[in-house]
């Protein structure tokens, strides 16, 4: 199945985390909020979740001919 993992901060200032369908309804979603996002992501891993960090890309500066 296709999901969209959302992580978002709570009224309570707590991480939660929600998988969402493509049209945006709620599938499944944590069962408390985390003080860290870090643990958050753990407990989205331990559902499923496959975190995969933004590639970076190294920029090379350019020079200026004046």
């Amino acid at each position: 199945m296709n999901v969209i993992w959302r992580f978002y901060i709570d009224g309570q200032q707590r991480w939660k985390w929600q998988q969402l369908s493509v049209d945006r309804s709620v599938v499944a979603e944590s069962a408390r909020g985390y003080k860290d996002y870090e643990t958050c992501l753990a407990n989205a891993q331990v559902q499923g979740h496959e975190h995969l960090p933004a590639k970076g890309r190294r920029v090379q500066a350019r020079r200026h001919r004046f």
